[in-house]
């Protein structure tokens, strides 16, 4: 089998659609030319992350749902979400998993409640703030005298 012919019949490989000479002959291929055997393992591990990232689209567009359907059902029509309900729901609304229309039910209830608006606005602020962190002058020395003797030609210890 030639190289180009065995390009075209990855995929029909892998999707276990081809006949058994063929198949065959295919496997001999693989097992004899190393290019070949390279790019089928390539293919085979593109289309391997493209299940992962459709199954990763699939767990996070349920989770959605998820989020959806426990505020629907923690609101009744024409009532206001619950302080302990906006706390369940608080890492969603940070991480954008809210729809912009039911934003707008945590917003009316951040409008009546103190409690839950300074709750949100401490999570906003420890956000937005970069964490100090203060770094021991001696690192920097260690550092530089580790990677000096490794320059050099030393050991690192």
């Amino acid at each position: 089998m030639k190289c180009t012919h065995f390009e075209e019949l990855i995929s029909d490989y892998l999707d276990c659609g081809l006949a058994r000479p063929v198949r065959r002959s295919f496997c001999e291929h693989l097992l004899a030319c190393r290019p070949c055997h390279q790019l089928f393992n390539d293919v085979r591990e593109a289309l391997d992350g493209c299940r992962e990232w459709k199954e990763m689209q699939l767990a996070e567009s349920s989770r959605y749902l998820d989020v959806k359907a426990r505020i629907i059902q923690a609101t009744p029509p024409g009532e206001m979400l619950s302080c302990r309900t906006l706390d369940a729901l608080i890492s969603d609304y940070f991480d954008g998993l809210i729809e912009s229309s039911y934003e707008t039910i945590f917003n009316e209830h951040f409008a009546v409640c103190d409690s839950c608006r300074r709750l949100v606005q401490g999570v906003r602020e420890s956000l937005t703030e970069p964490e100090q962190v203060e770094v021991p002058s001696e690192l920097y020395e260690r550092i530089f005298a580790a990677t000096s003797r490794v320059a050099a030609g030393g050991s690192r210890r």
